[in-house]
């Protein structure tokens, strides 16, 4: 599996690639060219930026653990997992790092279709 920084990598050198393409472009009054390249930039630097903050999750997620290994008790990273934020705290991932648990997620929902049953 190719890690998020390659990915990161590739996506900024592809950025600058074309950036330096649009300049000559740019220089050569092609300016067709020059905006369809400026895209490339933009979707390539979203993508960085994209794998950065992707990075930047899998190393906190990692300080967390290693602080929990050691017998400290974190305060849940913010948000507590990417599953969360995806279902607006109704989910939560296997690598939470709030109190939630998959059982008691599953005894939740439960509950509620009890509740909803006649």
């Amino acid at each position: 599996m190719t890690s998020p920084r390659r990915y990161q990598h590739a996506a900024t050198a592809g950025a600058v690639l074309l950036a330096a393409a649009t300049i000559g472009a740019l220089c050569h009054r092609q300016y067709v060219p020059a905006c369809a390249l400026s895209v490339g930039i933009l979707i390539l630097t979203e993508a960085a930026l994209r794998e950065h903050r992707h990075v930047r999750r899998i190393e906190l997620e990692c300080e967390w653990g290693r602080r929990r290994a050691r017998g400290e008790n974190p305060a849940p990273l913010n948000p507590c997992c990417l599953l969360a934020r995806a279902s607006h705290g109704q989910a939560h991932d296997r690598k939470c790092t709030g109190d939630h648990s998959l059982a008691k997620f599953i005894a939740q929902i439960e509950a509620e279709h009890r509740g909803n049953t006649p």
